[in-house]
């Protein structure tokens, strides 16, 4: 079985709406070569607290963020944050520069051990940066003036010397499944296809991804009804139920809870009051 179809799929959605709130100047920019990834980067003020927080929802992804105090730029930290399933709190650092990188599901940047399985929902913190390729990589940052150009310098740093694993074929092949049907395909259909037993196929992906293919595709459908909400946030919450084939409102409103902290009326209301102030700025 071959990966092509994971391999050339940059159609993953990578949502994390609440990390632009309260932030300044934040700016993201989606590419798909020589991989799909979500690159970003905002500041935060003086006025933010060591207790202040972010809420980091589910999508499958690594995130690693390059941060930067202010005050004094030879304070860095490089902070890995792995897959979740359920809504976390993020802390914050108050007068600091973050420039994150997202990458699609499966793709995971080894460094210092660091797995898919073992991060997952975990997140680690590197606090001590003395390799030189790492405090050559901060220096350069520094003097970088546009997201572009720290887009360009983390592949020229990392795409060489940090190796970019991608997961086995099964794996990606069960991804790209999953996220064509935007997560409503099951997991034992797939399994028929694939000629393995569901068993099998929930081992191998979870060895690789440290969740089940089962639990990704009820995330991958979470991401499409937050994608639609974004993206057209004006009709009822029965709408962006029945385009993805929800049928149990219960289990919706509690799984969406779940996973971003508030109900989807809230999140509708969020969304709605977000639209407004980007056309209003």
């Amino acid at each position: 079985m071959k990966n092509i179809d994971y391999e050339n799929d940059c159609h993953f959605i990578l949502h994390q709406p609440f990390f632009q709130d309260g932030v300044q100047d934040y700016k993201e920019v989606m590419n798909s070569k020589p991989y799909q990834a979500m690159f970003y980067e905002f500041r935060t003020g003086h006025e933010h607290s060591e207790e202040d927080f972010v809420t980091y929802i589910p999508n499958g992804c690594m995130d690693i963020l390059f941060i930067q105090n202010i005050q004094n730029q030879e304070n860095s930290y490089v902070e890995v944050l792995g897959a979740s399933t359920k809504a976390r709190k993020i802390r914050r650092l108050p007068d600091a520069k973050y420039f994150g990188i997202r990458l699609k599901p499966g793709l995971c940047i080894s460094y210092k051990g660091l797995t898919l399985k073992e991060i997952a929902n975990h997140e680690v913190i590197f606090d001590q940066i003395r390799e030189d390729f790492l405090a050559k990589f901060f220096q350069d940052l520094t003097c970088t003036g546009r997201l572009s150009q720290r887009i360009a310098l983390f592949h020229s740093y990392f795409d060489t010397y940090i190796n970019l694993q991608e997961v086995n074929d099964l794996t990606g092949h069960i991804l790209s499944e999953i996220n064509f049907s935007q997560g409503t395909v099951r997991i034992h259909e797939l399994a028929d296809e694939l000629h393995y037993s569901e068993r099998h196929i929930s081992r191998i992906f979870q060895d690789s991804m440290g969740i089940t293919p089962k639990t990704f595709a009820r995330i991958v459908r979470f991401q499409n009804v937050v994608d639609s909400i974004l993206q057209q946030p004006v009709h009822s919450i029965c709408d962006y139920m029945s385009e993805l084939g929800y049928s149990d409102q219960a289990h919706f409103q509690r799984e969406f809870k779940q996973y971003t902290g508030i109900t989807p009326k809230r999140f509708l209301i969020y969304a709605q009051e977000s639209a407004f102030s980007s056309a209003s700025s």
